[in-house]
């Protein structure tokens, strides 16, 4: 089984070597998610004291009626700046400024687009928590010709994945992955239930 890490690796391992360093270095990483997320970490204007990472992601703008603007201010507070040309969100690190543990704010930096797409599920498990429902449904293209749906009744919250399956093998391993749930569901009645 692939376990898939909630941080990204090459942003936590290249801010913390960058953060730790003996003297300032300089720095120019570009880097893909596996979902199309977009990051650079660079020194804007070429200032090796100061350390940008910046992200563009397909989902930010379903993201952003769903409060990831204020999320984001609560996890990173000031490191929170204008977002650069081309990209979302940008965090800004001054490295003569850094707490004490450097490896931390890496992790949380590199937890960026976890952070992201966590505001759209805090926001709907208030609602059920609150056992305020709302017929507002949450809609985050989160690939090209995929979507999620989010909404929140008063006793749960109901999460539903649109997916493609493009390559016939693709489809026949999606079938045995969605009745794998199916079974557990009949096992235990605390799985998730697939339609």
């Amino acid at each position: 089984m692939i376990l898939l890490e909630e941080n990204n690796l090459v942003i936590f391992e290249t801010l913390k070597a960058k953060f730790s360093a003996a003297k300032p270095e300089s720095v120019a990483v570009v880097a893909i998610d596996f979902d199309g997320v977009k990051y650079n970490i660079t020194n804007p204007g070429q200032d090796k004291g100061v350390i940008t990472l910046s992200a563009s992601m397909r989902i930010y703008s379903d993201l952003v009626a769903h409060g990831v603007v204020e999320l984001l201010k609560r996890e990173y507070g000031d490191y929170l700046v204008e977002p650069e040309d081309g990209y979302d969100v940008t965090l800004r690190y001054e490295l003569a400024s850094l707490p004490e543990d450097k490896e931390a704010v890496a992790k949380k930096a590199s937890l960026l687009k976890r952070n992201c797409f966590a505001a759209v599920f805090e926001k709907y498990f208030k609602m059920q928590e609150e056992e305020s429902p709302s017929s507002e449904m949450a809609t985050v293209h989160y690939h090209e010709e995929e979507a999620m749906y989010i909404a929140a009744q008063s006793d749960r919250v109901t999460i539903i994945f649109s997916t493609v399956f493009k390559d016939p093998d693709d489809v026949i391993i999606g079938k045995v992955f969605l009745q794998e749930f199916k079974d557990a569901r009949k096992a235990h009645q605390q799985a998730p239930q697939v339609l």
